[in-house]
């Protein structure tokens, strides 16, 4: 695994394979790049170039008071995958939760580099903002975070997947989750993330688990006929508990267009 910094984000990537597509891994609300640890270890660190990212504010990149809001985190984010995707090859996004409206906006704006778009429980409906929302019933970001570490905590002493978010949330700075869910409710109003995720024009398709998605969302992508691929047995971070499976499904999906 390789490591750099570009405009003060924190990027895991492997060994770089000329010609070869990128895909670009962008973590949820609170996480970071560690919840994607296995994907060096995956099929794809064979056939692709990868990259794993932290947003501003989360695992090891620093706040950045220029890129404070989703949209613009959504701006900054394109701009690095152009400078460090070289224009000749083509670029996958992998998302998961709240991370998926920032992989709708990504491929909105560099329309013409995007092969695929696959996002992992990303936000479709309101009801997705289970965690996500959780910050708007606190009156300043400090309180929200002791109580949602509290919270996460007594999760994580239970389930491996939740040890490694909470893993993550230890790194998470306050204020950045507050950021990410003041700046996302304008947007996950009346599901318009799942709206906008329905009209790209992308090859995309949608994961999810049946234990923990929404069934709010469930019926979205039926109502709106969304390629999607359930996983019986599995919860809201499939790339832990699911990581063989999940990496090889995520390679037959770019390289053949199903799973």
């Amino acid at each position: 695994m390789n490591i750099k910094v570009a405009h003060k984000l924190f990027i895991r990537s492997n060994h770089w394979k000329e010609k070869e597509e990128s895909i670009w891994f962008i973590h949820g609300f609170a996480d970071s790049g560690l919840a994607y640890k296995e994907a060096f270890e995956s099929v794809l660190d064979e056939h692709f170039n990868l990259f794993v990212v932290d947003m501003p504010g989360f695992g090891v990149s620093p706040l950045n008071p220029g890129y404070l809001g989703l949209k613009e985190q959504a701006a900054l984010l394109s701009t690095v995958i152009q400078e460090e995707s070289p224009s000749t090859t083509r670029v996958n996004i992998v998302a998961h939760s709240l991370g998926g409206l920032l992989g709708t906006w990504i491929c909105q704006e560099i329309t013409s580099r995007i092969n695929c778009f696959i996002s992992v429980e990303g936000n479709l409906t309101e009801a997705d903002g289970y965690f996500s929302s959780k910050p708007l019933d606190y009156d300043t970001a400090e309180e929200f975070a002791t109580s949602f570490e509290e919270e996460i905590f007594q999760k994580a002493q239970q389930a491996e997947t939740y040890r490694r978010y909470y893993s993550s949330l230890r790194l998470a700075e306050p204020e950045a989750m507050r950021n990410w869910s003041l700046s996302s409710q304008s947007f996950t109003q009346d599901n318009k993330c799942g709206i906008e995720f329905r009209e790209l024009t992308c090859k995309k398709i949608y994961l999810w688990g049946e234990r923990d998605t929404p069934v709010e969302s469930i019926q979205f992508l039926k109502d709106n006929q969304i390629a999607n691929h359930q996983y019986d047995g599995i919860g809201h971070w499939h790339m832990v508990e699911n990581a063989r499976v999940f990496y090889r499904d995520i390679f037959h999906f770019i390289k053949k267009g199903s799973i």
